[in-house]
C-alpha cells in the first residue's frame, strides 16, 4: 500500500455558491470535488435560512499549491460578504496521482 501526502480544503458555505467555488477549483487545478449538506451551530448561532439552501460543506483533495489558490479565492471572494469557513488539513490517500492536474 502507498499512500500520498495532499491537502484536503474543506469550506462551509452559503449553498448558493456551490457552483460557483466548485467550478473556479476546477479551473485552479483540482480534480474533483465532493460536497453535501452540513448544518452546525458556531459564533452565531445556527443559520435557519432556507430560502436560499441553508449550507454545504466543499471537501478538495489536492496539491498544496492547488489549495493555497482555492483558500485565496474564497477568502478574497466570499469571506466579507457571506457565512463562509474554510481550513486546510494534511492528508496522505491512496490512488494518488488521481488528484494531480494533468499538464497539457
Amino acid at each position: 500500500m502507498q499512500l500520498h501526502r495532499l491537502k484536503l480544503v474543506t469550506i462551509i458555505v452559503e449553498q448558493i455558491l456551490q457552483e460557483q467555488i466548485v467550478a473556479k477549483a476546477r479551473e485552479l487545478g483540482a480534480t474533483g470535488c465532493t460536497w453535501s449538506e452540513s448544518k452546525g451551530e458556531g459564533s452565531r448561532g445556527a443559520r435557519h435560512d432556507v430560502v436560499s439552501g441553508g449550507n454545504v460543506k466543499i471537501e478538495i483533495v489536492c496539491p498544496g499549491d492547488v489549495a493555497e489558490a482555492i483558500l485565496t479565492f474564497v477568502s478574497h471572494n466570499y469571506f466579507e460578504n457571506y457565512a463562509c469557513i474554510a481550513w486546510l488539513s494534511d492528508v496522505e490517500v491512496m490512488r494518488g496521482a488521481r488528484y494531480l492536474t494533468k499538464k497539457a
